[in-house]
């Protein structure tokens, strides 16, 4: 016997058509209602089993234009979905003149018996005559049809948002996990020195006030943020008694302290999420004349994060304690911002970072008032 089955999921029409073959029957398939249509018509099965939520054509019209075809309207007509599932489904389902409504998915011996038991039925004439829709009943179909696809269309909103609300609960988690991840790498280089501690955070701050000084946008803001907490990343790999070496680094001393910003960039290279980040944290120690390094970059050749990151880490060094040298005063550290503009930094970035540190410190002036 042959078994026309019509599912606009693939997969679905390889599972049921293979169960049904490897019952004996012969199987042919269709993805929607249109060639299911043309298929039954050209060569009528001896059952039909449909999927409803289908484009083009879907089931509940399949069926009724097969109720409505004289050689067609005794065919058994299943459905089976996945889709709809309530019984108002199966009262509308049924009075179209299908003589059976399975939900997905069916126990596959369950499913065959009653696949057996329709096709006895049928060639016993036990099925009665088929249900065949009156024009007349045009109306009362389209009511019944309308009110089933507008409630399915309502669940899979539902679903959707329910969805979106689980990837958001699930992307804010990933978050949480990846930002942990990160102060952890932060930790872990700070804990290597004394000379580093806070370092990291402080100049995060300060990229973030440059970079919202710019009008960047919040995702820019926020990388160039990270990227400043990982900027000095790379001195994991430096020996302590570089770090903390109390006097002027020698030549090859300073050669191998040079390497970290490189290889910062290379550690983080493979973590798809800070992929994006790495050309600032390997290029914050270039200089606008081209007298930094490691690549001797010169103006715009210097990503604008990094150009962020330069002034940022520059200032706070100058503030801060260093194991060969005490901190100058921020009047002093000011100062050199502004000579080094335009050779070292980028005017328009040192300007916009000048603005912040006044305003702050006109605000800490009226604390004190």
């Amino acid at each position: 016997m042959k078994i026309l089955i019509v599912d606009d999921n693939a997969d679905a029409r390889i599972i049921l058509a293979a169960t049904l073959k490897s019952d004996g029957y012969t199987v042919v398939t269709a993805s929607d209602g249109v060639e299911a249509l043309k298929l039954a018509r050209e060569a009528p099965p001896d059952m039909i089993i449909s999927d409803i939520l289908m484009p083009v054509m879907d089931g509940f019209q399949f069926c009724r234009l097969c109720r409505e075809d004289e050689r067609l309207a005794r065919i058994p007509f299943v459905f089976y979905s996945a889709s709809y599932t309530e019984k108002k489904d199966k009262e509308f389902g049924l009075s179209m003149g299908a003589v059976r409504f399975i939900v997905k998915p069916m126990d596959h011996d369950e499913f065959l018996k009653t696949v057996k038991e329709i096709l006895s039925d049928y060639e016993k004439g036990l099925l009665g005559p088929p249900v065949v829709p009156e024009k007349k009943d045009e109306g009362t179909f389209l009511q019944g049809y309308s009110a089933r696809l507008i409630r399915q269309l309502e669940k899979k909103v539902t679903d959707l948002e329910e969805s979106n609300r689980a990837l958001r609960r699930s992307e804010a988690d990933l978050k949480d996990l990846f930002e942990s991840f990160v102060r952890a790498l932060v930790s872990t280089l700070e804990a290597k020195s004394r000379w580093t501690t806070g370092h990291s955070r402080r100049v995060a701050d300060y990229a973030e006030q440059i970079a919202r000084e710019m009008a960047l946008g919040a995702v820019e803001v926020a990388e160039v943020k990270m990227a400043a907490l990982l900027h000095d990343i790379g001195k994991i790999g430096l020996k302590d008694d570089i770090l903390d070496k109390p006097s002027e680094l020698t030549a090859e001393e300073f050669e191998a302290m040079k390497k970290h910003a490189a290889l910062g960039a290379e550690i983080l290279q493979d973590i798809k999420q800070l992929r994006h980040i790495t050309p600032a944290i390997r290029d914050h120690h270039e200089k606008l004349d081209g007298s930094g390094y490691p690549n001797g970059l010169k103006g715009e050749e210097i990503g604008l994060r990094a150009r962020i990151l330069q002034i940022a880490d520059a200032y706070d060094s100058m503030i801060a304690d260093r194991p060969y040298r005490d901190a100058v005063d921020e009047e002093h550290a000011l100062s050199e911002i502004k000579n080094r503009s335009g050779t070292q930094f980028d005017p328009e970035l040192a300007a916009a970072f000048l603005r912040v540190l006044a305003r702050k410190s006109g605000k800490e002036m009226r604390k004190e008032d």
